[in-house]
């Protein structure tokens, strides 16, 4: 091999390092601008805002029936539309907690204002005796001026695992509803026992 051949290999391959450098740079850039990292959740963690819900208090000592268009609606942000089956918002029931911060608001008060940290999970299940949820809906109440429209609650839909989020925020399908509920803090309580009912002061 010649002295020119040599320096004419020597500057091909530093020219294809210099190359093969840009081109790694340039995609290793394009696919952090476009796909950061971002922290995943242990597998079965339960989602921190109803961590251990079933210890609260729980609201109505049996599963209460679930009409057919409150069901729908608290369905319809995250589930799409069946065909060929049998409807699956009909003859649901659920079960309702409240943590401890929302208990005084919920049991005891006619007029009730719920305060900031509350938490009001209910369980959407498939009959009278199951023991687990289809999905579960949650309402966090926030603080002053999250969301003056809705009472400054904020909405979440979780799945029956409680750790997986389908659904987060000033949900649109939920505030249609608890608008009309201004009176109750935005919150229904017709899952109340009527014995319940006639203590609230």
């Amino acid at each position: 091999m010649n002295r020119n051949t040599a320096r004419l290999l020597v500057t091909s391959l530093l020219c294809l390092l210099i190359v093969s450098g840009l081109f790694v740079g340039y995609f290793a850039t394009r696919s952090y601008s476009f796909s950061p990292v971002q922290p995943v959740a242990a597998a079965g963690e339960p989602v921190k805002e109803i961590a251990g819900y079933r210890s609260w208090t729980k609201v109505n000592s049996e599963p209460q029936f679930m009409a057919k268009l409150t069901a729908a609606a608290c369905a319809s942000a995250v589930l799409p539309p069946v065909s060929n089956v049998a409807d699956p918002h009909t003859d649901k029931y659920i079960t309702v907690y409240v943590n401890d911060i929302g208990r005084k608001a919920m049991m005891d008060q006619l007029n009730p204002k719920f305060p900031e940290g509350a938490v009001i999970v209910k369980e959407k299940l498939p009959d009278k005796v199951s023991e687990t949820p289809e999905l579960m809906t949650v309402m966090i109440k926030r603080g002053k001026g999250f969301n003056p429209g809705s009472g400054d609650w904020e909405y979440m839909v979780v799945d029956g695992t409680g750790t997986k989020v389908l659904a987060q925020g000033k949900l649109e399908n939920c505030q249609a509803c608890h608008t009309g509920k201004p009176g109750t803090d935005y919150v229904f309580r017709s899952y109340l026992s009527n014995e319940a009912l006639s203590k609230l002061k």
